[in-house]
């Protein structure tokens, strides 16, 4: 999407993101984005009423991360094959919103706030499809050690990355070795 052809709610998201990542949550301020946005704050606050809300908004962005990844698992039979195709539709929504796994690292103490002031649902609702599809009874046991191994590799190397390596978002993991080696875990007898 280009950016005339993105609403103005988007345009603000990712301008915030930016600005986000770049000076941290605590330290930005909602008249240095509207003045990065060309706008008055009174036009910000049209579209969110304070500096949380965008804060949320962008979490909520990481959460649609998987809606597009969770209909491969929505389209049929749990299988191996679909499970694969999931997770290599992952792989890339991560690798395309690379930049939100950074805000989530730059920001932890007011993205834990937020969910401390109740934003447990979304999550819950994560677990409990999640909870769901590993323990399928048309699957072996060996097949949900694989498929939940396959999972944490595919989730959780891009936010070692990040979190844990400290490397900025353009330095990006190479996804299709990463695809490799989540299909040998899922592979693997």
């Amino acid at each position: 999407m280009d950016e005339g052809s993105k609403g103005t709610r988007d345009r603000i998201l990712d301008a915030a993101l930016d600005l986000f990542v770049e000076k941290g949550y605590d330290k930005a301020s909602l008249r240095e984005l509207a003045e990065k946005m060309g706008f008055t704050k009174a036009a910000l606050y049209y579209h969110f009423p304070s500096k949380a809300d965008i804060l949320m908004a962008l979490h909520e962005r990481m959460h649609g991360i998987l809606d597009g990844p969770l209909a491969v698992l929505d389209s049929g039979p749990q299988t191996l094959d679909t499970f694969e195709k999931f997770l290599d539709a992952c792989i890339e929504e991560i690798h395309t919103n690379q930049k939100l796994f950074m805000l989530h690292r730059v920001n932890q103490a007011a993205l834990t706030k937020l969910h401390n002031e109740g934003h447990e649902g979304a999550h819950i609702e994560l677990e409990e499809r999640a909870r769901k599809l590993f323990s399928d009874p048309a699957l072996s046991p060996g097949e949900r050690l694989r498929m939940t191994s396959a999972f944490a590799v595919a989730f959780v190397t891009p936010m070692m990355n990040i979190f844990v390596l400290d490397q900025p978002a353009e330095d990006e993991i190479p996804i299709a070795d990463l695809k490799q080696i989540v299909h040998q875990v899922l592979r693997a007898r």
